[in-house]
């Protein structure tokens, strides 16, 4: 091989808006003359529904291509040696994070190349892993109610509506003007909830992650019981991409013999510290 080429950034973790900043390293052993060295800086976001490649949907959160080195008419070569180029560029504000999920693949690669005339390029790969962008008024608290026959209502009342991995979610449910309702069972839950599009095709798939029973005689009486769920260690973070979504909803339940289920669900937002 003419050449060898190495991908050098400062670090491989970033937030959305953050700069990127490295240096493509190419060690020459004979005279070249490309037509380029080039850093190519790219998204994927890839959202797979089925078998059929009608129900796959392929997007770029960002892509972004910079030319290091072209030929001019008085330095159309680079002789035997090592040659550093330096790059720098900012992320887009508004990335989804990186991404493996049940339908949705997000990926961010950054790629030097050395293009050659009739001969195969040279390239190299570097990964970019991007997380979420930080958590803004998680300390908004959140609430959702149904109501019930014969008036009853049923709400759940969540102290915030934005967490980290190994938090817990608080809160409290109220059911008030039941008293002739009767209640047969009673759970509230965290749901991971994930959201695919491909062309006209549109799935979800939800994972109920924690689940606590409840003592249906503890919500009579309208006084309010308190909840407490946590969130596991390896929880994913929320986001909204163009064809896929992940979010985390906590819903409340109660069931009875003389009444359809009554769902009361509320909508959290899962950060990265």
């Amino acid at each position: 091989m003419p050449a060898q080429i190495a991908l050098q950034i400062d670090q491989s973790v970033y937030r959305p808006g953050e700069t990127v900043r490295g240096v493509i390293h190419l060690i020459v052993r004979s005279d070249l003359r490309p037509r380029n060295v080039q850093l190519h800086a790219f998204g994927e976001e890839v959202t797979t529904l089925g078998p059929n490649t009608l129900m796959t949907q392929h997007s770029h959160p960002f892509d972004l291509s910079f030319n290091l080195w072209s030929p001019t008419a008085h330095d159309d070569r680079l002789p035997k040696g090592e040659y550093d180029f330096p790059f720098e560029f900012a992320l887009p504000p508004a990335l989804p994070p990186s991404f493996n999920g049940e339908f949705t693949r997000i990926v961010y690669l950054l790629e030097a190349k050395v293009d050659l005339a009739l001969h195969t390029d040279i390239r190299c790969e570097q990964v970019l892993h991007i997380l979420p962008a930080p958590l803004v008024f998680a300390d908004q608290p959140v609430s959702a109610s149904v109501a019930g026959p014969q008036g009853a209502q049923f709400g759940l009342d969540l102290t915030a509506s934005g967490y980290y991995p190994g938090d817990h979610v608080t809160g409290t449910l109220r059911l008030i003007g039941a008293q002739q309702l009767a209640i047969t069972k009673a759970a509230v839950e965290l749901i991971s909830h994930e959201k695919g599009a491909a062309r006209e095709f549109t799935d979800h798939f939800d994972k109920v992650r924690v689940r606590i029973e409840i003592d249906p005689a503890q919500l009579s009486g309208g006084q309010p019981f308190p909840i407490d769920l946590p969130i596991p260690e390896d929880a994913d973070p929320s986001f909204v991409a163009q064809h896929s979504a992940k979010s985390r909803l906590v819903r409340a339940r109660i069931e009875g013999p003389h009444f359809p289920p009554l769902i009361a669900e509320a909508v959290i937002t899962i950060g990265v510290k």
